[in-house]
């Protein structure tokens, strides 16, 4: 154990030193025990922050789509109010046209809608009215009738197509499915039964919650964004899920790394038939491969490369802002690596090589 902790803390100490980022948690656990958890760096250079702990609320960016939006989704359909084979336009009637019409949910899941992968509606919403509904209802509204007049770039089920529109529809979808906002749906159905103090979304839409959500906790500071104008602390850094409001499918949730192996560790315990707030039967379900040609990614999750280490049912996601989560129920191994490596800018692109040296440490352990 002690050698594990030596060595895995050492390559995060060395991802500092390189600047590859300002400061990051790292927690690995097997069958329900913390084998290593630490601690490294700082929570910003500019201006200069306090020391990262394994409390700090880091930005997950995109783990927004496995640990809110995917499993929001599987509730629904588990409660009969969501079915994967339902079509987007049964629920979203201007997704419509040009082959839209036959993209099911299952399709926004595993990113097979055949909708790009970004487009900056922010920038629109920014230019008009002077930005004034940016980070309003108006403007959350805005962009997801924006992406669902968006014209896809493949048919459904063509190929795989990493798209964040397509996690802004299913998220669309959530809140009409459920009749409540995704914040409130997800402590309610996710966060709260967990006991997930700490993984939770900050509504810019009103200041009051906000400033709630934000009592109490340490953030680590994303961008420099200079757009707005400021270093981003406790606040989305992904573009368009600042201008709806913070809270969306495809980004803007924060967390602690606990929090973040907690919630990791309610899918491997639906896997493997233990008690749990999600269905085995789903779970398996939305842990098998695309049968999509080409595609890597599962229904929500995204597949290792073919020369990883981790098992061939593992499955996981990365985020942006130098954040990952692996699964491995094979071993029943959780991996999560929070940091911010877009911090004070964007321009870091050595968290793509380090995570794979942190899995590959991890599995040398293991092994």
């Amino acid at each position: 154990m002690t050698s594990r902790t030596s060595a895995l803390t050492d390559i995060m100490e060395s991802g500092v030193r390189a600047g590859i980022f300002p400061g990051g948690v790292l927690q690995v656990s097997v069958g329900g025990r913390d084998m290593h958890r630490s601690a490294h760096g700082r929570t910003s250079v500019i201006p200069p922050g306090a020391a990262v702990s394994p409390k700090t609320c880091f930005d997950l960016a995109s783990l927004t789509k496995v640990l809110a939006a995917t499993p929001l989704a599987l509730d629904l359909i588990q409660r009969d109010k969501l079915g994967l084979g339902d079509y987007v336009r049964d629920h979203v009637a201007a997704f419509s046209g040009d082959g839209r019409e036959h993209v099911t949910v299952a399709h926004l899941l595993e990113h097979s809608s055949g909708l790009p992968d970004w487009r900056a509606y922010y920038e629109e919403l920014a230019a008009a009215r002077g930005g004034a509904w940016l980070a309003t209802r108006r403007g959350c509204l805005a962009v997801r009738q924006m992406v669902a007049s968006q014209a896809p770039e493949a048919d459904p089920g063509e190929r795989a197509l990493y798209s964040d529109l397509g996690f802004i529809l299913l998220d669309w979808i959530i809140e009409l499915a459920a009749g409540k906002s995704t914040d409130v749906l997800f402590q309610q159905r996710v966060a709260g039964p967990l006991g997930l103090e700490n993984l939770f979304y900050i509504d810019l839409k009103s200041r009051s919650r906000a400033r709630v959500a934000r009592r109490g906790r340490r953030f680590a500071a994303t961008e420099r964004c200079p757009w707005r104008g400021r270093v981003l602390s406790g606040e989305v850094h992904d573009d368009n899920a600042f201008a709806m409001g913070g809270v969306s499918g495809h980004a803007g949730l924060f967390g602690d790394a606990g929090s973040v192996a907690r919630a990791a560790a309610a899918w491997l315990d639906s896997y493997h038939g233990r008690a749990s707030i999600f269905s085995p039967e789903l779970t398996q379900e939305f842990f098998r491969r695309s049968e999509v040609p080409g595609s890597s990614r599962t229904l929500g999750f995204d597949t290792p490369a073919a020369d990883s280490r981790l098992g061939p049912r593992a499955v996981g996601h990365t985020g942006f802002t130098g954040t990952s989560l692996w699964i491995d129920p094979d071993r029943e191994l959780v991996v999560v690596l929070l940091t911010n490596r877009v911090h004070p800018s964007r321009g870091s692109e050595g968290i793509k090589e380090f995570r794979t040296k942190v899995h590959e440490l991890v599995m040398e352990h293991l092994e």
